[in-house]
């Protein structure tokens, strides 16, 4: 086992290049954001593991590299890169932990850790926890700020999730109400979830559960369509929150409501609902998951 520092960034909203500007056009200018992104990571002692089509990942031997490598991939790219009239902007995430190096390839506990701090991060938001972050020596021109605690997968506790305010004039930085800042008083209720015939129940006491086509997965889903590692619902302020991670978005109709579209983002579910992966297609209940609050 070593200790690394693992760092994933990318491209923030990278679906919506491909449907404007096509694929040609979205595919070298992700390439040229990648690019920089390695060449600010090397400054910083960083190696390239591997690129995963819009997304890097990056090891350092330390923390204090990563988060200032994460600092200039920011700078770098932010007003920088613009496709038509879309700016592209990155989300960054890291975590310090114990990893197993393997054909050029790094595994183990720190890895996943990392990638919910990637998911954690909005576009232009460099994300990591109160474990990594005290191993970091904060320069003067940066400031950090906590996010509140939730439940990480493969975690026991709940972790608290920082983030770095990289921008230097920070009264142009704009709040971010995420599920993780709402603060609301808790409540006993439970979340009965279905799929394909499949029922679990949720509490307050429940581990966050991790949705998707990978086999490490809690919740497998079969949807062409679904990404791996799809999205996750969790236990967070007293509410049952489902978060999409993925690269073609989730809809969640509740009640007898439109369906809403969110794409790396989180929603509050409420009552009763089903949520459909990848593509707005209700018509399949038995590719759908139902989901309801029991009091």
């Amino acid at each position: 086992m070593t200790g690394l520092c693992i760092l994933f960034a990318d491209i923030a909203e990278s679906t919506t290049l491909f449907e404007k500007h096509g694929d040609e056009a979205a595919r070298n200018a992700i390439s040229s954001v990648l690019d920089v992104l390695l060449k600010e990571a090397q400054k910083h002692q960083g190696e390239l593991v591997k690129t995963i089509g819009d997304e890097i990942m990056c090891v350092f031997p330390k923390a204090n590299h990563a988060l200032l490598a994460a600092v200039d991939m920011q700078n770098a790219v932010s007003g920088n890169f613009v496709l038509g009239n879309h700016p592209i902007n990155i989300r960054v995430g890291f975590h310090f932990g114990d990893v197993i190096e393997e054909d050029n390839d790094v595994f183990g506990d720190a890895v996943n850790v990392a990638a919910r701090m990637t998911g954690f991060a909005k576009k232009e938001q460099v994300i990591t926890n109160s474990i990594t972050f005290e191993q970091c020596i904060l320069p003067p021109f940066l400031n950090h700020r906590s996010l509140g605690r939730t439940k990480v997968k493969g975690k026991l506790l709940p972790v608290e999730i920082i983030e770095i305010i990289w921008q230097q004039d920070t009264s142009q930085v704009t709040r971010v109400t995420s599920a993780l800042d709402i603060k609301v008083p808790v409540t006993k209720s439970q979340l009965e979830i279905e799929l394909n015939g499949r029922t679990q129940i949720m509490t307050d006491q429940s581990p966050t559960k991790t949705i998707g086509r990978g086999d490490d997965c809690d919740i497998q889903i079969a949807m062409l369509l679904a990404s791996r590692y799809h999205g996750e619902i969790q236990f967070s302020g007293g509410l049952f929150k489902y978060t999409d991670e993925s690269t073609n978005g989730s809809w969640v109709q509740q009640g007898g409501d439109e369906p809403i579209r969110i794409h790396r983002e989180s929603m509050v579910l409420h009552n009763q609902g089903t949520i459909a992966f990848g593509e707005m297609d209700f018509s399949r209940p038995d590719q759908l998951l139902s989901y309801k609050i029991i009091k």
